[in-house]
C-alpha cells in the first residue's frame, strides 16, 4: 500500500523520552504512541520529504536491516499522524471510529491566569488552611463528621436537595482543576462523563499530557485533590466558627455543613481506591514509569493465587521489563490495600447510611400518600436522589460491558 516512491504527509508530533521509548502524539486528536527512538528518526527524514525508498535506504546503511515501513506507515496513518502525499496509491482507512480534532473545554483560557491560580503563593495558603483545619479537628475531635451526618430525619427532600447541588459544585471544581492545572503546563483537556466501577463519575480528559515531561504531570493530576482539600478545610474552619459562637446557625444548617464535610472526605478518600484508575493511580503510574501497571498488577496477584488454587491459571509476565516487574510487585501491596479500604467505606459508611434511610423512608412509603402527603413526598424525593445516580451508573457500566453480537 506504501511503494518505494511514496512521499507521505506527516501531521505535527510532539515528542517525549520515556524510557527507553518516546511517545509521540498529536494532542489535537488525542493520539499519542510509545515508540523506539529509531521509528523518529524515520519520520523525521519522511518529514524532510523522502520518499520511502530512500529512507529505508538509509535505515538499512545505518543498522544493516531492512525496516517494515509499509507496516508502520500503514498503523500511523489509522491513528491520523500520517497519510500519501505522492507517489502512491492512497490507502483506505481502516474500519472505525474516524479520528476527529477534539473538541477542549476552556481552551481559550490564558496560560498565565492558569499558572497564577496555581502558583506557589496559593498553595501556601492552602497549606495554611489544611494545618488550620486538621489542627481544629484534633482539638475539637466532635468536628469530625461521621456516616449518620448523612441521615436527615425531617426535610429529608430539601437537605438532599442542598447536599445535592453542592455536590456535583465539588465535583465539578475537582474536574475545573484539573483542566486549569492542564492549561498551566500549555494542555489543552475536556471534560466528560465516564464511571468507575458501577459508579457515575465525571473525569477530565488529561491525555496531552503525554505531550509535556513526567515532572509536568503531576500537577494536574493532582490539582482535583488539591481543591478538594482546601474546600474541605474551608468547611471544617466554618464548623469551627460556629462551635466557637463566632456566628450563630440553625441544627439543619449545622447538620448540612458536617454532611458537606463528609461528603468531601469520602471524595477524598475514593482517591485512594488504587485498584480503579482514580487520580493518585495515574500519579503511581507516571511515578514508576509503567505502561499497563493496574491490568499487570492484577495479572501478578492473579499468579500468586494461581499457587495456592490449581484452578486458576497463571499468565507468564517474563517479558514485562525487570524496572517494571518491581514496580508491579510494590503497587500490588498498594492494590491490595485500597480493596481493603473500600470494604471498611461500604461497611462503615454505605451499608449505615442505607439502613438510617431505610429505617425512615420506608415507613413513610407504607404508610402512603394519603395518610401524610408531605412525608411521603419528602421521602420519595430523598429516595430518588439516592437511585437516580446509582442506576444511571450501573446502566453506563452495562451499556460498556454488554455489547449485542457482532457489534
Amino acid at each position: 500500500m506504501y511503494t518505494r516512491d511514496t512521499v507521505v504527509a506527516l501531521q505535527p508530533f510532539t515528542r517525549q523520552q520515556e524510557g527507553e521509548d518516546v511517545i509521540i502524539g498529536n494532542p489535537a486528536k488525542g493520539v499519542f504512541l510509545a515508540v523506539p527512538p529509531d521509528v523518529v528518526e524515520v519520520l523525521d527524514q519522511l518529514a524532510q520529504g523522502k520518499s520511502v525508498g530512500e529512507v529505508s535506504d538509509l535505515y538499512l546503511q545505518r543498522t544493516g536491516e531492512t525496516p517494515d515501513l509499509a507496516d508502520l506507515l500503514t498503523h500511523l496513518e489509522s491513528k491520523g499522524l500520517v497519510e500519501p502525499r505522492s507517489g502512491g496509491p492512497v490507502t483506505r482507512k481502516k474500519a472505525g471510529v474516524p479520528i476527529r480534532e477534539i473538541t477542549f473545554h476552556f481552551g481559550g483560557l490564558p496560560q498565565s491566569i492558569a499558572r497564577s491560580l496555581f502558583s506557589y503563593p496559593v498553595f501556601l495558603v492552602e497549606a495554611i488552611l489544611l494545618i488550620l483545619a486538621c489542627c481544629a479537628i484534633i482539638r475539637y475531635p466532635s468536628l469530625m463528621p461521621m456516616p449518620g451526618d448523612l441521615v436527615f430525619d425531617h426535610q429529608r427532600a430539601f437537605s438532599w436537595t442542598i447536599l445535592t447541588i453542592f455536590t456535583y459544585f465539588g465535583i465539578f471544581l475537582h474536574e475545573l482543576a484539573h483542566l486549569v492545572a492542564a492549561r498551566a503546563v500549555g494542555v489543552n483537556s475536556r471534560m466528560g462523563i465516564s464511571y468507575r466501577l458501577w459508579f457515575l463519575v465525571a473525569e477530565t480528559d488529561l491525555t496531552g499530557l503525554w505531550s509535556v515531561a513526567r515532572t509536568q504531570r503531576y500537577l494536574p493530576m493532582l490539582a482535583g485533590l488539591v481543591v478538594d482539600t482546601t474546600l474541605t478545610s474551608i468547611l471544617i474552619l466554618l464548623l469551627l466558627a460556629e462551635h466557637q459562637h463566632l456566628f450563630s446557625a440553625s441544627a439543619l444548617a449545622v447538620h448540612l455543613l458536617r454532611a458537606m464535610i463528609f461528603t468531601n472526605l469520602i471524595r477524598i478518600s475514593w482517591q485512594f481506591f488504587l485498584f480503579v484508575r482514580t487520580d493518585l493511580y495515574f500519579v503511581a503510574v507516571t511515578f514508576l514509569n509503567c505502561k499497563n501497571l493496574l491490568v499487570d498488577t492484577r495479572v501478578f496477584i492473579r499468579n500468586h493465587l494461581a499457587r495456592l488454587f490449581p484452578r486458576i491459571r497463571s499468565v507468564d509476565q517474563s517479558g514485562i521489563p525487570a524496572a517494571e516487574q518491581r514496580a508491579i510487585r510494590a503497587y500490588a501491596a498498594i492494590f491490595v490495600a485500597g480493596r481493603i479500604w473500600a470494604l471498611v467505606t461500604l461497611i462503615w459508611v454505605t451499608l449505615p447510611v442505607l439502613i438510617g434511610y431505610w429505617d425512615t423512608i420506608v415507613p413513610a412509603v407504607r404508610a402512603g400518600y394519603s395518610a401524610n402527603p408531605s412525608e411521603f413526598l419528602d421521602a420519595l424525593s430523598a429516595a430518588t436522589y439516592f437511585l437516580t445516580p446509582t442506576v444511571a451508573g450501573f446502566v453506563v457500566w452495562a451499556g460498556a460491558h454488554v455489547r449485542p453480537k457482532g457489534a
